[in-house]
């Protein structure tokens, strides 16, 4: 059984992933620290200060469902009080600072994790082991869009500040699609375009491609109909997938694969977030020194679409 403090009761926690953690036999929540009031964890374990939280609390991980502006702050104060950490993405919005949570995780012997779900789940798994097995021949072209009817201008994904703009929301996984899928390990941007508006991108899309010369059009926005898929072209046919990125707790899917006819493969009901959470937590160093290289290069990646 490992101890578990939540940082932060986003709605993203307390309506998918606080479901499932209270079915997961091996993790438990100890703390919380929040400004909330409208919640209904015991009161006697929530906390305003981080400080208090750490010494009044006794746990093994923190998980960070905060702004993304505060994730790196969060991140940093808990690995250097010997805590692991899980983080929603972006765990950080600058390179160095990611560097800087590595140091401070080795020095302190912990781990540290961005939490990407998509890549726990089955049908990511399957998909990954079609690629790899060429059932299409060899990759040519990857489509893929991530969208999202945001209409709410209190949502912090609208301040710059908290470190909004849909490039660090949504635009986070059909670029992290290149490296989880594709294992790419240089990404050339051939051509990128990001929509603002009040100083806040709300849109984007590039074209690249990696050292395999597959071209990559990754595509995503907020204010737009929901979309989220990937398509991919190979020399002998097509795979489909919709959902890929995001899920509801508990929820399968299909993979479309069309060659001389159309084959579908389906995945059973599976929650990818007690998967994510185990994997993270009784993970070894190999994986932890994965999901950072993961991590540094869609930072690096975003970091030079702003630049464009």
């Amino acid at each position: 059984m490992r101890c578990l403090s939540i940082w932060s009761l986003s709605n993203h926690f307390q309506k998918k992933v606080l479901p499932s953690i209270k079915s997961n036999k091996k993790i438990k929540i100890v703390s919380i620290l929040t400004n909330k009031n409208n919640h209904s964890f015991n009161k006697q374990k929530c906390y305003t200060d981080k400080k208090k939280i750490i010494t009044n609390t006794d746990f093994d991980y923190v998980y960070i469902s905060s702004v993304n502006s505060m994730h790196y702050n969060y991140s940093k104060f808990a690995l250097e009080n010997n805590k692991n950490v899980l983080c929603e993405k972006p765990i950080c919005l600058e390179i160095d600072q990611l560097y800087s949570l590595k140091k401070i995780a080795e020095k302190n012997k912990k781990k540290f994790f961005e939490v990407i779900q998509y890549t726990h789940h089955p049908l990511f798994l399957k998909l990954k082991k079609l690629i790899n097995k060429k059932i299409i021949g060899k990759i040519i072209k990857v489509e893929s869009t991530f969208q999202i009817p945001l209409k709410e201008k209190k949502n912090f994904r609208f301040n710059n500040k908290l470190g909004g703009g849909a490039l660090y929301d949504v635009g986070y996984y059909p670029i992290s699609s290149m490296f989880t899928l594709f294992e790419s390990k240089k990404i050339k941007i051939l051509k990128s375009k990001i929509i603002k508006e009040n100083k806040l991108d709300i849109k984007g899309n590039i074209l690249a491609k990696n050292e395999c010369k597959i071209i990559f059009d990754l595509n995503w926005g907020f204010k737009s109909s929901y979309e989220n898929n990937i398509k991919i072209f190979g020399e002998k046919g097509i795979i489909n997938v919709d959902f890929i990125f995001s899920k509801k707790v508990f929820q399968g899917g299909k993979i479309e694969v069309t060659k001389d006819k159309k084959k579908t493969f389906k995945i059973e009901r599976f929650n990818q977030i007690n998967s994510a959470f185990n994997n993270m937590i009784f993970s070894k160093k190999e994986f932890f020194n994965r999901r950072f290289n993961l991590s540094l290069n869609i930072l690096k990646i975003i970091k030079k679409i702003k630049k464009k």
